[in-house]
């Protein structure tokens, strides 16, 4: 009785800490877009490559807070330079930016600030 009950502890922990990848086929993160994934959509601007790869990045998420002065929608940072709205990616083409980050709410006010609850597009530049 107590060896079964000692294998069925080590098959639950077993079960318990295995690895499973984040992402099936190659996509890094459901909150980043690649420089490979960018440069294979046939978008002519950063606003189009999210709207087509990860809409779910350009929605608005209501009020965030009753006590502060947080925007309901993700805002732009260009590198770690606030930007502007999402709308302001239709004047940067593909061709500048390597990869797309999205930062939710609290990972968000956590890195920018916490004006930034309705989250955070970052867009990493390519090196020339």
């Amino acid at each position: 009785m107590m060896r079964a009950r000692w294998i069925a502890i080590a098959l639950m922990l077993s079960l318990g800490c295995h690895h499973q990848p984040a992402e099936a086929h190659g996509s890094a993160s459901r909150n980043v877009i690649t420089q490979e994934e960018i440069d294979a959509t046939e978008a002519n601007n950063v606003y189009d490559v999210i709207a087509r790869l990860r809409g779910n990045f350009l929605n608005d998420r209501g009020r965030t807070s009753i006590k502060t002065n947080t925007h309901s929608r993700a805002i732009v940072f260009l590198n770690d330079q606030e930007y502007g709205i999402p709308e302001t990616m239709r004047n940067i083409p593909i061709g500048r930016v390597a990869e797309i980050r999205f930062f939710a709410g609290t990972d968000a006010v956590a890195r920018f600030g916490a004006q930034y609850g309705g989250g955070v597009i970052q867009l990493l530049s390519r090196t020339q």
